[in-house]
């Protein structure tokens, strides 16, 4: 998002009423934009626009931006910045229906139910623009399709800034469908979602801002995707998330697919969990190492350490192929798990030095790759 500091309005007086819960919702999806302890100073402050349709209330970090537009009466048009912490710990307090907004100079002042208070602002000259991206590929998405297919990839990202690269999610998507794809070099988690786009594109965008986008959708049933350049775009009729997308190419991620196996395993992802959970427990700390041994008797789970003491369980399963051992860390594989909701899940590999492939049982365009530990 471009550092330009650009001028707004030089009318800073400002005479508004809000609902209150509007406003607590907004201040609770800015929160996490605004930091507190950046170096410059205005960043921790949120932006109070007031116009003739309504108030917008806004907070950047200059690689992502939030809006909200929480209507409201207008009685004097301007804007004003002020600390968000400080305003949102104010408001969080507040239990009436409405509050009132009026500013002098660089102070507002609230009031609500018999409480009032001053915060120390800031001009809104200084305040970052956030663009309005235009131009490029845009979509309508499902919100409850694009959360659904986020939970499912989006804790297997990076959070290493030397491969700034993975620490986006790949999104990819044509006229039919969108697949969204995380790796962070030891698990890779993809899914395909039937999407009737419309529209073809691709974007590596940090997981970071779409978990945002995640969580200020609240009951909208759908929004506006707009990819343009270096930039997304996320709309909604009360909310608009700008984002920076993260340049470079994504790794040819397809290439480490398994095209085939020797082993085939289905058992109950419950018991999986459970078994993998309790084998944490005995396993070497940095890795969290457990051993799955495949037979025609099922899956044997172990671990052990020498400080702590040796776990093992057999667990039922169906079978085919060679079968044999392999080495993951137990907290990889329980992400993955976690992230299915089939009863049942099919694990693949073929042999202790090849990925291990994860799939929920019986549903297409799902999978999730772990990489072997050295045993």
């Amino acid at each position: 998002m471009t550092e330009t500091i650009t001028s707004q309005k030089k009318n800073v007086d400002i005479e508004v009423s809000l609902v209150l819960d509007k406003l607590k919702k907004a201040l609770s999806g800015l929160e996490r934009v605004v930091s507190g302890r950046s170096t410059l100073p205005i960043l921790n402050n949120v932006l109070i626009r007031a116009q003739k349709d309504g108030v917008e209330i806004s907070a950047t970090d200059l690689e992502m931006g939030v809006k909200f537009f929480l209507g409201g009466k207008v009685e004097t048009e301007g804007t004003i910045t002020v600390p968000g912490k400080t305003l949102s710990n104010f408001v969080n307090n507040l239990h009436g229906d409405t509050v009132s907004f009026t500013s002098k100079g660089n102070i507002l002042s609230l009031s609500s139910g018999g409480m009032n208070a001053t915060i120390n602002g800031m001009s809104a000259d200084e305040f970052p623009v956030i663009p309005e991206v235009e131009g490029g590929k845009v979509v309508e998405m499902q919100t409850n399709l694009f959360k659904d297919l986020l939970s499912q990839v989006d804790f297997a990202a990076s959070f290493e800034e030397s491969r700034p690269i993975l620490t986006g999610v790949y999104l990819v998507a044509d006229e039919k469908t969108i697949t969204l794809v995380a790796t962070d070099s030891y698990r890779l988690s993809e899914v395909k979602g039937e999407g009737g786009l419309k529209e073809s594109f691709s974007a590596v965008v940090p997981v970071r801002t779409l978990n945002e986008i995640k969580k200020v959708l609240g009951d909208a049933q759908k929004f506006e995707l707009r990819v343009w350049e270096n930039q997304i775009m996320v709309k909604t009729e009360s909310v608009t998330v700008v984002s920076r997308i993260i340049e470079g190419e994504y790794p040819n991620y397809q290439q480490i697919i398994p095209t085939n196996s020797a082993t085939k395993v289905e058992l109950e992802v419950q018991d999986l969990i459970d078994t993998l959970k309790t084998a944490s427990i005995f396993s070497v700390e940095e890795s969290s190492s457990v051993k799955l041994v495949v037979s025609t008797d099922g899956i044997e789970v172990t671990s052990q350490s020498s400080q702590l003491g040796s776990f093992s369980s057999q667990l039922p399963a169906q079978v085919e192929g060679e079968g044999g051992e392999i080495s993951f860390n137990a907290k990889y594989i329980l992400d993955g798990l976690n992230s299915f909701t089939t009863p049942k899940c099919i694990f693949e590999f073929s042999g202790k030095g090849s990925p291990g492939v994860f799939k929920p049982s019986g549903v297409e365009g799902r999978l999730y790759i772990v990489m072997p530990l050295k045993s």
